[in-house]
């Protein structure tokens, strides 16, 4: 969650200061990639990391697409628009998943592992 909050919050930051570089390429890369699919399937409370990865990136990069067309049919073109309503739609649903407390993916994960590893042994498998 902080990683994504720290991208949420960086990556509007260094394209509004209008910098270049190698580090603002790879930040915009991860942000639309993860922004904001995953904090938006946060809220579903998926148990699979690897899932919420995979979708989150695909709803993500989906948003980003309409996002500009939408911009584009409109003759509205400010890709700086775009990534800052990405960035509050994402911070906004980080906020949400942190009030709500909710486990952490990988946490929820492993307790069901055990759970079925107990399952197996009270078997006799």
């Amino acid at each position: 969650m902080t990683v994504l909050g720290l991208l949420s919050v960086l990556v509007p930051l260094l394209e509004a200061a209008d910098t270049g570089g190698v580090v603002r390429v790879v930040l915009a890369l991860a942000f639309h990639a993860t922004i904001p699919g995953v904090p938006l399937l946060l809220l579903t409370r998926l148990d699979s990391p690897v899932l919420l990865a995979c979708v989150g990136g695909a709803l993500s990069v989906a948003l980003t697409i309409v996002g500009a067309q939408l911009m584009l049919w409109s003759d509205a073109w400010h890709p700086l628009g775009l990534v800052v309503v990405l960035a509050l739609v994402s911070l906004a649903a980080l906020a949400v998943d942190f009030w709500r407390g909710r486990p952490s993916a990988a946490r929820a994960g492993s307790e069901r592992a055990g759970s079925v590893r107990d399952g197996l042994r009270g078997s006799g498998a």
